[in-house]
């Protein structure tokens, strides 16, 4: 790069690229080109080192489609602005470029790196539709308002609680929709919310309703989450009345439930959780878990109890004991309140899983005992998905093809670049028939192998009609090289009308002899037998 003159000194440290253009070409259209009288730092750490006094498009080819808008910049000394795409991969460059016509007939150029920008800019449209789709699917009513108390976000729950579309909402003041009761306090936690920046927790009645809610100040005003605690306030006498009937359903139940204090120790257990911790209960309650199990089993347990009462919500856990038998099981937790809505525990329910975890470790094993059977057999899974078009393998599939390594997912394109020329009209088209119809479609053709020999294989795969089979195609590769092919039969039961047979081609008539099976459906279609469906592979084989 050369030194720069005075009158691009102040370009030279500009953070973004800057060059200065001179136009090459005659007439009146669009340059030829340009040549770069200069270009700072940044613009060769873009595009390209020693730049000055080079012709821009020969170095840069991509740049060619702002030619044209750059030439009207010259022309009319409009400025304009282009977004360039550099490089490719994980190279690729987002530029974007303003280009402006000063003295002396040359363009300045300045380039701005965009891309991290529009990275960000994507990731937090892609987040903020997550939380959205996370709000939607709440139970519980969720409000966001501005600082002037306006509704820009309305929840489905909420809808239902105001009574009133979020069409209707969106943009309305919050008292204009809320009516409040006598003793209301929403109006005030949400300003004191806003006033005081943190986070406020209230109690509200609204049209015989008891809500429970958290006013949550933010940047662009407060957010407001309500929980109807009418049915625990209702319940909460009867739970009392119902405390004998309580006890003895808790005791009679199979799995292990138990109560925990703030602290962690154990208030209450039934039977089924002192047999499931072989203990009795009077020697649990009262204890915590790190009195109790293993550190490391304590200290996941302990963990799972933090979260629950610090997101006042319910949650599953896969919790474990180590030891000379594993047991695992299920739990759920979730919190205790009192009669005034006031947390003062939680609760657990877990049911033992261990056999339930050994016999899906039985069900990978034999998945994997399936395979290595396959294998042995000269046979692999074929599953293809047709809308993406996509072939998944299993492991050992490159040796139907003599490949050294082959990967567990390739495109259906790939897969029929290896088919023989001759065969690969007819297997697309029993692929296409398979995609359309319901049953089984058979195919024995040939494959090239990169040595340029033959390959002798037979498909037979099914596509199905339910929604979660709808567009792909399973079966099983065989591998057929140096079998020999079994002599079809008068007296050979006759395949189902949706198999499709297509079976490589021999020199004969006009280049090709038809292969048995050829001549089998033949002989059928002179005695009024011919199948449609069968036609589909020898009629391929006849046009290609």
């Amino acid at each position: 790069m050369h030194p720069p003159s005075s009158r691009y000194a102040f370009e030279a440290l500009n953070p973004d690229g800057f060059l200065a253009l001179r136009p090459e070409g005659e007439g009146t259209g669009a340059p030829e080109d340009f040549v770069c009288e200069y270009a700072n730092p940044a613009s060769e750490t873009l595009l390209e080192e020693n730049l000055t006094g080079r012709r821009l498009l020969v170095r840069r080819p991509e740049l060619s489609e702002v030619m044209g808008s750059w030439g009207q910049v010259l022309a009319t000394d409009a400025p304009s602005t282009n977004m360039l795409a550099l490089g490719r991969g994980l190279a690729a460059r987002r530029v974007l470029a303003r280009a402006v016509r000063v003295e002396d007939g040359l363009l300045a150029v300045w380039l701005s790196d965009v891309t991290d920008t529009e990275r960000f800019v994507s990731e937090t449209a892609a987040f903020e539709e997550r939380m959205l789709s996370f709000m939607e699917c709440m139970p519980e009513p969720f409000l966001a308002l501005d600082r002037q108390c306006r509704f820009f976000y309305v929840n489905r729950a909420a809808e239902r609680l105001l009574g009133k579309r979020r069409q209707l909402l969106v943009g309305r003041n919050l008292w204009q929709e809320y009516a409040e009761e006598p003793g209301s306090v929403l109006r005030a936690q949400v300003q004191r919310a806003l006033a005081t920046g943190a986070p406020v927790d209230f109690e509200e009645r609204f049209n015989s309703l008891h809500l429970e809610g958290t006013a949550v100040p933010s940047d662009s005003g407060v957010l407001v989450y309500l929980r109807d605690m009418t049915a625990h306030h209702r319940a909460s006498e009867v739970a009392r009345r119902a405390s004998a009937l309580f006890n003895a359903v808790l005791q009679g139940a199979t799995d292990a439930i138990y109560t925990k204090d703030m602290q962690g120790r154990y208030t209450r257990i039934n039977a089924a959780g002192a047999r499931l911790m072989g203990r009795p209960a009077e020697a649990i309650v009262g204890n915590t878990d790190a009195q109790l199990w293993s550190p490391e089993a304590a200290r996941a347990t302990t963990s799972h109890d933090r979260e629950v009462l610090a997101f006042r919500q319910t949650f599953t856990y896969e919790e474990s004991e180590s030891g000379p038998v594993k047991r695992v099981w299920l739990s759920t937790k979730g919190v205790l309140r009192d009669e005034t809505g006031v947390m003062f525990g939680l609760f657990g329910i877990s049911r033992d899983i261990t056999d339930l975890k050994l016999l899906e470790e039985a069900l990978r094993q034999n998945e994997a005992r399936v395979l290595e059977a396959l294998s042995a057999a000269s046979m692999t899974l074929w599953d293809l998905r047709l809308p993406e078009g996509r072939l998944r393998w299993e492991r050992g599939a490159s040796a139907f093809f003599a490949l050294k390594a082959l990967g567990s997912e390739e495109p259906l394109e790939t897969f029929l670049a290896r088919v023989h020329p001759e065969d690969r009209l007819s297997v697309t088209e029993g692929l296409a028939r398979c995609a359309t119809s319901t049953g089984e479609v058979s195919l024995t053709y040939r494959v090239l192998a990169p040595d340029g020999s033959e390959r002798r294989h037979a498909l037979r795969v099914r596509a199905g009609t339910g929604n979660e089979r709808r567009g792909r195609i399973l079966g099983v590769l065989e591998e057929l090289t140096g079998r020999i092919p079994a002599q079809e039969s008068v007296s050979q039961p006759r395949p189902p009308r949706n198999v499709v047979r297509a079976v490589p081609s021999e020199p004969g008539l006009h280049g090709h002899r038809p292969s048995p099976v050829q001549q089998e459906e033949a002989r059928k279609g002179e005695h009024g037998e011919r199948d449609d469906v069968g036609l589909i592979g020898s009629a391929a084989m006849g046009d290609g």
